[in-house]
């Protein structure tokens, strides 16, 4: 089943990203990006819907924090025998600021080699506020929607649901790669438990499933932030 899931999650982030590369504005780096089209994004939200949906104001007066690239677990997290690394995610994301109090968070990603598209608006204030205070490599975990503050070898945990998925404030990397392949254990016992029989070879989900849908989400984004500005000047 999640093998059609990651094949039609490819088909959709192909056919969304060719759609969406002629549609939306795109730049041949994240930082160019984040220069040239991050203050009109967020002004559009502004002035197209209603500013306090995304923690804003109608005031003018935006700006942006630093360009944080985003990692995640590489395969390797997942097993045991192995040496958890991190790896990008092809995203990079920045604390929007308003009257110069952090609000939101916007993000580029790069849509295709050395192509650089908009991602997201939205992670919220809490992750906005985190953000000045990361001085090494930013993680995020999807599934659980956690993001870390990683040094070499302990993740600082930045929002309420990293907290949550650790148990406390701070874990070591060996600590999370165990906590890692314990709950990925756990989704495919469920998954297979969950399965009647007659199915045959089962298989289950895997961390780049995820990636997979994730891909596909973001590939979908500029088509939907075109229709949404044009939405907004009718």
């Amino acid at each position: 089943m999640f093998h059609h899931l990651t094949t039609f999650a490819l088909a959709l982030t192909l056919a969304l990203a060719a759609t969406s590369a002629s549609a939306a504005p795109t730049e041949r780096s994240a930082e160019r990006f984040a220069e040239e089209h991050f203050e009109s994004i967020v002004l559009d939200h502004i002035e197209g819907d209603d500013p306090s949906n995304y923690h804003l104001t109608e005031s003018r007066a935006i700006s942006f924090g630093s360009l944080h690239e985003v990692m995640i677990a590489a395969q390797s997290c997942y097993s045991s025998d192995e040496m958890c690394t991190f790896v990008p995610s092809d995203e990079y994301v920045s604390t929007v600021l308003q009257d110069g109090e952090p609000r939101n968070v916007i993000g580029t990603y790069e849509q295709e080699p050395g192509l650089f598209a908009f991602s997201t608006f939205g992670y919220g204030d809490e992750l906005a506020i985190a953000l000045a205070d990361v001085s090494g490599t930013l993680v995020h975990s999807a599934r659980e929607n956690a993001w870390f503050d990683y040094d070499g070898e302990t993740l600082t945990a930045l929002t309420t649901d990293a907290k949550r998925f650790i148990g406390g404030d701070t874990i070591t990397l060996e600590s999370y790669q165990a906590l890692l392949v314990e709950t990925h254990s756990n989704v495919e016992g469920s998954l297979e438990d969950g399965l009647t029989g007659g199915l045959g070879n089962v298989q289950t989900t895997e961390p780049t499933s995820y990636r997979m849908l994730g891909l596909a989400l973001l590939a979908g984004l500029p088509l939907g932030y075109l229709l949404y500005r044009r939405r907004g000047k009718r």
